[in-house]
């Protein structure tokens, strides 16, 4: 038998498991040793606050990846749907350019014979003893087919590139007339006022003819002879269908 004497005073005797205490037993310990409230609420604070963070970091991660994943598909629909923008834009610019340039065509087809009507009119509508002196187009001369009105009025009064930009822009939404008006006026004499009076009142009753007023009328003497001057004007009307009369040119080929 084997007897173990303590020489430490106060010293306890014990028995060792190795020298290495357990997870537990070291937790436990450290709760035995433990008391302050305080201390232990922090403690479990602390480990609460890095859960959360490490809970809050995922669901981040998880949703920067989502919406790297919207973003690449949005870019990618982008991309298709600027390319079917761009060949709707041109196709949309082709279309504008054949109307328009259909429509000019057309104006200048209306056109051919306007004068050629009015000056039939006058001239069937001329009483005895009445004369012309003048005949001459008091509207604006219209520009040449296919040059934007917008843009050369801007450019005329200078104006600066903003309001150029803009009449461009307006220009190209714009569409060609097919009937401008047309003014003219008349001076001419006659040696019976009721001369006059017939004369204007067959051009109003032409239907190429509308708008005829009377701007002055005076006396001068001509050769010894009082004479009364007039001057009228009077727009190109456009008659309706079926007054004039077309017949396609054909033309024999050998």
């Amino acid at each position: 038998m084997m007897l173990v004497i303590n020489l430490i005073p106060g010293g306890k005797t014990g028995k060792r498991t190795g020298g290495v205490l357990s997870l537990g037993e070291t937790i436990s310990s450290l709760g035995a040793n433990i008391r302050d409230p305080w201390l232990i609420g922090a403690a479990t604070s602390v480990i609460l606050s890095v859960a959360v963070v490490g809970l809050l970091f995922t669901a981040q991660n998880a949703r920067a990846s989502e919406l790297e994943g919207r973003i690449e598909r949005a870019v990618r629909d982008s991309t298709r749907y600027a390319n079917m923008l761009s060949a709707r834009r041109k196709l949309t610019a082709e279309r504008d350019s054949v109307i328009r340039q259909l429509q000019i065509i057309r104006s200048i087809d209306d056109h051919r014979y306007s004068w050629a009507h009015i000056l039939d009119e006058v001239s069937r509508a001329l009483p005895a003893y009445t004369w012309l002196t003048v005949m001459e187009q008091t509207s604006k001369a219209p520009l040449p087919p296919g040059v934007d009105t917008a843009v050369a009025e801007a450019g005329a009064v200078g104006a600066g590139a903003t309001a150029r930009k803009q009449a461009r822009e307006d220009a190209m939404a714009d569409t060609v007339n097919a009937h401008p008006p047309i003014g003219f006026r008349i001076v001419g004499q006659t040696v019976d006022i009721q001369a006059l009076t017939m004369f204007m009142r067959q051009l109003e009753s032409s239907t190429f003819v509308q708008k005829v007023t009377l701007v002055k009328s005076e006396i001068v003497i001509v050769e010894g002879k009082d004479i009364t001057q007039f001057e009228l004007s009077a727009e190109f009307e456009v008659p309706p269908p079926g007054v004039v009369r077309t017949t396609p040119l054909v033309v024999p080929v050998r």
